[in-house]
């Protein structure tokens, strides 16, 4: 089975803002072993600049996107998975929707709603809390390859009972659908 854990970061948080970045970490899944397999991440230049607000979370200037665009191939990965996992995935995936409508109906999972963290009794479950929790070291806070291999990390340890945090995920059902 292929995983795709995704995360994107934005120019704002509107219907007009766009993907500014797009990263993607692959596991594969098998009956013997779930390991990350490879992780990449695109720079994207659509849609208007960050706003102030975007910025002071993402740091990524302008300049560094001008002209840049995910690459079709990166994007191609994602037809062939059984899952997508992301953290608060309806915003992964309306950002990434804007660019490549298709991936609307791809499987989608969300860390944040759909795995019982009140069962592990943590309440903030934002991803940097979750990944402070479980020690899970980044360089780069809020850079999608960074938050997506952060994710990654975290699908792979165990709940309270023993089971990964991706089983318990992948038994709960697709997300339902964005409009």
């Amino acid at each position: 089975m292929r995983i795709a854990v995704v995360d994107t970061e934005s120019s704002g948080t509107g219907p007009e803002d766009r993907m500014i970045e797009l990263a993607l970490v692959m596991i594969e899944r098998t009956r013997h072993y779930t390991k990350i397999m490879w992780g990449h991440s695109a720079l994207h230049d659509e849609g208007p600049p960050s706003s102030a607000d975007a910025f002071a979370i993402h740091r990524i200037p302008e300049e560094a996107r001008q002209g840049k665009a995910v690459p079709r191939s990166m994007l191609d990965q994602l037809k062939d998975v059984e899952v997508v996992v992301a953290h608060n995935a309806s915003f992964d995936r309306a950002m990434l929707r804007r660019t490549a409508t298709w991936t609307n109906g791809l499987p989608w999972r969300c860390s944040l709603r759909q795995i019982k963290w009140r069962k592990e009794n943590i309440s903030f479950v934002a991803l940097s809390n979750l990944l402070d929790h479980y020690k899970i070291h980044r360089i780069n806070a809020h850079r999608a390859l960074d938050d997506a291999l952060g994710l990654a990390k975290l699908m792979l340890h165990s709940d309270h009972s023993g089971k990964l945090f991706l089983e318990q995920l992948l038994d709960t059902g697709d997300l339902n659908q964005d409009a």
